[in-house]
């Protein structure tokens, strides 16, 4: 009987090659694991990183030699340490081989309530990355060169599950660039707002109605810091030598 495995491993060579899916995938086991540094949790997470990402099935990774078992999880690990800048424009072809290229806000001077809200709903959160893109990037309907123009905006749930299919280095880019923006337009906001709650305390401090609003706003202003520092927190490939 031979010992020789024949398998057509498909081993990424950059983030363009991982899909947003499957590092959502990737994230969710991961945060499932409450102490990562076990040898059972290095373990797992290598045969997980394997099988996301290389679509290898247990057995097989299990039959791999061990110099090409780590020089995979090592090559996955690098493909995380790429710099990662915004990417204006991507295209995706479908699985009916029809192609379609998608672009970033063009003018974020000119982004909507909504769409900032929908933006900073869904972007701190990993499982719903693909609703934050769908906001961030629509199809480009005309333009040339550096110039361009995308759909109008008709909600997230419109590119939604395309854009699970897109490359994870679009959304680890746009995450850090909408971070820095929000954390300018926090601070925007949150003066602004730190001076209408002390200017309603100080003109009619008895006033029980402008004090709930005061709270309110307070609480806001808290919640808003918190999700900017949230923003800082970036996930990354777990990498350990098995």
């Amino acid at each position: 009987m031979s010992n020789v495995i024949d398998l057509e491993l498909k081993v990424p060579q950059a983030l363009e090659a991982i899909k947003l899916h499957q590092y959502q995938k990737y994230l969710k086991i991961l945060d499932g694991i409450e102490d990562k540094e076990t040898p059972e949790a290095i373990e797992f997470l290598n045969l997980k990183s394997l099988e996301i990402f290389c679509g290898l099935t247990l057995k097989d990774s299990y039959g791999l030699p061990i110099s090409m078992f780590e020089s995979v999880i090592r090559q996955i690990s690098e493909c995380f340490s790429e710099y990662t800048p915004l990417i204006q424009r991507f295209t995706m072809t479908g699985s009916d081989g029809v192609s379609a290229e998608f672009g970033f806000i063009p003018k974020l001077d000119d982004i909507s309530f909504g769409e900032y809200v929908d933006v900073e709903k869904y972007i701190g959160d990993w499982q719903n990355m693909h609703k934050a893109l769908a906001v961030l990037y629509r199809p480009i309907v005309a333009g040339k060169k550096g110039f361009y123009v995308i759909e109008d905006y008709e909600g997230s749930d419109k590119y939604a599950e395309i854009m699970k299919d897109a490359p994870v280095g679009v959304a680890l880019g746009a995450v850090v660039f909408f971070y820095r923006l929000g954390k300018k337009l926090s601070s925007y906001m949150m003066h602004y707002l730190q001076n209408q709650v002390e200017g309603m305390q100080e003109s009619q401090p008895q006033n029980k109605d402008l004090e709930r609003s005061g709270d309110g706003i307070k609480v806001f202003m808290d919640l808003h810091k918190e999700m900017s520092e949230g923003f800082q927190k970036l996930p990354s490939f777990h990498y350990n030598n098995a």
